[in-house]
């Protein structure tokens, strides 16, 4: 979709209360933009595209939001001006919902923030919330201070900032998840190892019942008394003998 220019100019939004203005290479008063009053969303002036690219090489106005473009030429225009790090892209209302935020994510964000424009911003935001009514978490205070103090003293790291507090906590935390998670494996592989010798144990004792079963039948076996050969044949004579006397006592008396 082609840049809506009318003789170079694009339109440029201010979300803000607060005006904005740079040098123009067109006009000895510059670029002016007033800040919206309470009842506007935005005020929008058209400026000279090489205007926005000389002060983009120059400043942050356009960086991190404190202007912006119409939402359906936003990704072009950045495109064109090089800008690729959109994250820190705010307007007012996103802004404040960023410092409403005070999770450990949110606050590692803000730590790392390097632009003096945004920082100022958002510290010129609490107070727009904090007079509204709505009060920003703490924490999030704390690290847009110390976030600004850091810029305005080169970015210097302070030792004991709320955002080392909290990852020291934070480790802390991993820690001991990491800890309860051991332990709870350790226990898992006790169980499951008093488990496996209970089972070896019934194991055992099964195959020592089969045992003694399987001797007991052995021995009722060998008790038994087998029967000997001579006891066999002196018991086949004895009836061969037997069958002699029924024979003679059966034979007639001739002698009649």
């Amino acid at each position: 979709m082609p840049l809506d220019k009318i003789n170079g100019k694009i339109r440029v939004y201010n979300y803000s209360t607060s005006p904005v203005g740079f040098p123009s290479q067109h006009n000895q008063q510059g670029v002016f933009l007033r800040g919206r009053s309470e009842d506007e969303e935005y005020v929008v002036e058209r400026v000279a595209f090489d205007d926005i690219e000389a002060e983009n090489s120059k400043s942050d106005l356009f960086k991190v939001g404190r202007l912006r473009f119409h939402p359906d030429e936003e990704n072009e225009i950045y495109e064109l001006l090089g800008i690729e790090d959109r994250e820190n892209i705010m307007d007012d209302k996103e802004l404040a919902q960023v410092l409403m935020d005070d999770s450990l994510d949110n606050l590692k964000r803000i730590s790392k923030i390097n632009s003096m424009t945004l920082i100022t911003r958002m510290k010129s935001m609490l107070f727009v919330l904090e007079r509204s009514g709505k009060n920003p978490p703490h924490n999030t205070v704390e690290a847009v201070t110390e976030r600004l103090n850091e810029l305005k003293n080169g970015g210097k790291r302070i030792q004991n900032s709320v955002i080392n507090r909290m990852l020291e906590e934070d480790k802390k935390r991993q820690e001991e998840t990491k800890l309860q998670e051991t332990v709870k494996d350790l226990v898992k592989q006790v169980e499951m190892l008093k488990k496996q010798n209970e089972e070896k144990d019934e194991i055992i004792v099964k195959s020592q019942t089969a045992i003694h079963q399987l001797l007991d039948k052995v021995e009722t076996l060998i008790s038994v008394p087998k029967t000997k050969p001579d006891t066999l044949l002196e018991s086949k004579e004895t009836k061969n003998e037997t069958k002699d006397e029924k024979k003679s006592n059966k034979a007639p008396n001739k002698s009649r």
